[in-house]
């Protein structure tokens, strides 16, 4: 599959602000993020989506995947940022026109719910994605610099080379493995299963967190996987955080993971800085990069059509 590199994003830029997924709710102040983006020298276009409520959704079905086609197709909007994830990204993927999307080639990031986009758009409209903060996280108060710093450069640089991580990750199983990378929250990587929009894990690396889930919950998933014979062509496995995941009967997350996955006799990483905590490191989706389990992530591809050196 050829990628369809994206058009770098200059200083003054529109970025498109949507949330396809869970209503904003009263306490998530959206405004403060926007002023984060002005601040740094963003101009930003608001989608309809972030004052919309249809039960515990975003707007319906269909408003969600227009507002998202809407800012693919906007020549203006050059980057398209997920505010919030939560659940709903799933019920809009058969509106969507995947062609359109290939024609206008531009960012999408977020995480959580939003795998469910970043990983589609990648194999339905060769469409690298960002694995990456959003803005809802961003507006508390306990934001640290390197989660911030990360952030704007995907925005303003490129996560080109080699992902330089503030707190170290542990080796399960050693070795190097080169392969795209695909994947996002294990929950929504399951609920894709058995759909025409299951992710491909042929011969990728999978990077896989979650947020509040028992580890007898995360040890189904991860079994099921494993019966499914998804991942036996594998790469690597990135396991990033796994955030409020209580123990089950006294079997912790690592157990689990390790239980699991490690007899797949393939580099194998758990306690990656990236998923539902900080700090956090972005990461590509549906680019090349290398796991190497002494040194850990190098992007080898570009999201963008050229370097965007600007700083």
């Amino acid at each position: 599959m050829k990628i369809n590199k994206l058009i770098p994003i200059k200083p003054h830029d529109t970025i498109g602000l949507v949330v396809m997924s869970g209503v904003v709710k009263d306490n998530q102040d959206y405004h403060s993020f926007i002023k984060l983006l002005n601040d740094h020298g963003y101009k930003v276009k608001v989608g309809k989506t972030l004052e919309l409520k249809n039960g515990f959704l975003a707007g319906t079905d269909k408003e969600r995947a227009n507002e998202l086609m809407a800012m693919f197709k906007d020549d203006e909007v050059k980057a398209i940022l997920c505010y919030k994830g939560g659940y709903g990204a799933q019920r809009i993927l058969p509106y969507l026109d995947y062609e359109e999307i290939r024609k206008n080639p531009k960012l999408l990031m977020g995480f959580s719910d939003v795998t469910i986009l970043l990983n589609t758009l990648y194999q339905k409209a060769n469409l690298p994605t960002v694995h990456g903060m959003m803005g809802v996280c961003l507006n508390k108060e306990n934001n640290d610099e390197y989660t911030l710093n990360d952030f704007f450069k995907v925005l303003d640089d490129n996560l080109f080379g080699y992902r330089k991580i503030p707190t170290p990750f542990k080796t399960i199983n050693p070795g190097k493995a080169t392969g795209i990378l695909v994947g996002g929250n294990l929950s929504l990587i399951y609920a894709l299963m058995g759909t025409e929009y299951e992710i491909d894990f042929r011969n990728k690396i999978l990077f896989i967190e979650d947020l509040d889930e028992a580890t007898y919950s995360i040890d189904r998933m991860l079994s099921s996987l494993i019966l499914s014979k998804k991942l036996k062509n594998l790469k690597g496995i990135i396991c990033g955080y796994f955030t409020n995941c209580e123990e089950s009967s006294g079997v912790s997350v690592e157990e689990v993971l390790k239980n699991n996955l490690k007899d797949l006799q393939i580099p194998f990483i758990i306690n990656y800085p990236s998923g539902h905590s900080k700090p956090f490191v972005n990461l590509p989706i549906g680019l090349k990069i290398e796991l190497d389990t002494d040194k850990g992530v190098t992007v080898l591809e570009s999201l963008y059509k050229t370097q965007n050196n600007k700083k």
